[in-house]
């Protein structure tokens, strides 16, 4: 089993909030990028979006890079 095949297959033995709270971090996280790249807005507000992002993703990350 390669280390991507064992990854996805951590994902899908999360427990259901998990999987939300990780698929909502990604959105935030891409929201944050977005708004990074648009100039119409300040720029700590992206930066606001990816931090609160990666404290979202904080604990379906550690199930999933733990052996």
């Amino acid at each position: 089993m390669s280390w991507i095949s064992s990854k996805i297959e951590k994902f899908r033995q999360l427990p259901t909030p998990y999987i939300i709270l990780h698929v909502m971090s990604r959105f935030v996280g891409g929201v944050g990028l977005g708004v990074l790249l648009a100039t119409w807005l300040p720029i700590w507000t992206g930066w606001l979006f990816i931090g609160v992002a990666a404290v979202i993703v904080i604990p379906s990350a550690r199930i999933l890079l733990s052996k």
